[in-house]
């Protein structure tokens, strides 16, 4: 098929409807942040080239035009590599959409699928101590809505270690409150876990319903308008009661306390107390437990009982002396 017969437009439009919904079934998640790259880079288009978004056409999507705009993230957007990232791979993943029906273009756009990720620097995971972690529990003003809320909310939110997606979209109907009570989460891919409840945590959920008129399709932690909390919603709600924690609790000062966080402190108070890593991957929703290995690495109580099991060796210091020019000037290097 020729490059000119080629409608854009129409083949984003296939691409969220179509390709990625029904074909991949991927997340609304997934489908919400493709979109958002999409939406990013049209408007960079728009702004610096003046290609209208509606009009725009596959000589547009050139390898130059996609890293001005990768630049642009990360220059002006102040996206992390992390995040530029992202949007390159969501890009890439239209582009191979395109050739499944146009192989003709490869030539034209194998150049973007080219673009290298860039290397990223792995942070040290925060958690918050268990003391911490109740402080925030407690903070809330519970004679209020919201206090009532954000107690509820953030006590499920350390239960279950769960992504702040995941908790945004519990419903009612999720909950089995009885004495052993459950919660059922849907995860990344749609994959569902169902994790045990403390019974504290029961209470509070309990008191939490039982104060309000929920009906079991009803979103478990709604805003004020009964629709249920956006992301940035919950990080603006844990922001503002960390910062009144502060005053029980002023270690809280050391940390920047995210719902990530949360869900690390999770993670880590059950490495701490001995609960087998692979059921810690389960409980997070962690597909390769590769990615739970990250809290053994940033367990320092586990590194420095590790080192204590170790004798040290007593063995003279030896310099070392390069026997080359070249050598020594390598070492340098």
């Amino acid at each position: 098929m020729s490059k000119k017969t080629i409608n854009v437009s129409l083949a984003i439009k296939q691409f969220f409807d179509e390709h990625l919904s029904v074909h991949c079934n991927c997340s609304p998640h997934t489908v919400s942040a493709y979109g958002k790259t999409f939406s990013l880079l049209l408007k960079f288009l728009r702004d610096t080239k003046n290609i209208v978004p509606s009009r725009i056409s596959i000589d547009d999507f050139s390898s130059t035009n996609i890293l001005a705009f990768l630049n642009h993230l990360e220059k002006n957007r102040k996206n992390c590599p992390k995040t530029r990232n992202v949007r390159l791979a969501a890009i890439r993943s239209f582009i191979r959409f395109v050739l499944i029906d146009n192989p003709i273009l490869s030539g034209q756009l194998n150049g973007i699928l080219s673009i290298p990720s860039k290397k990223t620097t792995k942070q040290a995971l925060d958690f918050l101590s268990e003391e911490e972690i109740n402080v925030i529990i407690e903070t809330p003003n519970k004679s209020t809505w919201t206090g009532k809320r954000n107690q509820a909310l953030f006590a499920t939110m350390y239960n279950t270690g769960a992504r702040v997606s995941e908790i945004v979209d519990l419903r009612i109907v999720d909950l089995r409150l009885e004495k052993n009570g459950t919660v059922r989460i849907v995860g990344k891919g749609r994959k569902e876990r169902v994790l045990p409840l403390w019974p504290n945590v029961i209470d509070i959920l309990r008191r939490w319903i039982s104060s309000n008129r929920f009906s079991g399709n009803d979103p478990l932690f709604p805003s004020k308008r009964g629709k249920k909390m956006t992301r940035s919603a919950v990080t603006k709600q844990l922001a503002s009661t960390v910062t009144t924690a502060m005053d029980k609790c002023p270690s809280l000062k050391r940390h920047t306390v995210s719902p990530h966080t949360i869900r690390h402190s999770t993670a880590m108070h059950f490495l701490q107390s001995g609960v087998d890593i692979t059921v810690i991957a389960m409980w997070l929703g962690h597909e390769n437990i590769e990615t739970t290995h990250g809290y053994i690495t940033a367990n320092m109580t586990m590194k420095e009982n590790a080192l204590k099991s170790l004798i040290a060796p007593s063995l003279d210091t030896i310099r070392y002396k390069p026997d080359d020019s070249i050598l020594a000037f390598l070492d340098t290097l």
